[in-house]
């Protein structure tokens, strides 16, 4: 008799509410899982949308022109050197054959100067400053003749 008795405390345990019950229980612990399924997915859609977007709308500008000499022929493998005025950094590149040369990446909120030298001759510095609202701005850079040649 005990048997019979300890069986069906066992099976009362599993038994307990009816079947309608117990679905409507499992069904419901479906759903809970799956709400928050969908929204840890929106989170994360969310997230990284957010994050593309940064990316894509983080403005940045081009500087870009020719180094020429006074008779405005273009000249190939001066040096152009662009400075950031808020921290002093340098960056440098050669002209091309056609005498042209490009920064890219530049942040829009700061200020830049450039300026060109060939032969020991400078061009003269010309400003970029966060007032030009332009993304890509052209600067023709002119070097003058050798003192010695004036």
């Amino acid at each position: 008799m005990e048997k019979e008795a300890g069986s069906r405390r066992v099976g009362e345990a599993r038994e307990s509410g009816s079947l309608p019950e117990r679905l409507a229980a499992g069904l419901c612990c479906v759903r809970r899982i799956r709400g928050l399924l969908l929204c840890a997915l929106a989170g994360i859609l969310v997230a990284q949308w957010s994050a593309l977007c940064a990316k894509e709308t983080k403005p940045i500008r081009v500087v870009s022109g020719v180094v020429s000499d006074a008779s405005e022929n273009p000249i190939s493998g001066a040096v152009v050197t662009l400075t950031d005025l808020q921290n002093s950094k340098k960056m440098a590149t050669y002209t091309g054959q056609s005498g042209t040369y490009q920064f890219s990446d530049l942040q829009i909120t700061r200020d830049y100067e450039v300026q060109a030298t060939y032969k020991g001759v400078s061009s003269r510095v010309r400003r970029i400053s966060t007032i030009d609202p332009r993304n890509r701005i052209v600067l023709n850079l002119r070097i003058p003749p050798p003192k010695d040649e004036e």
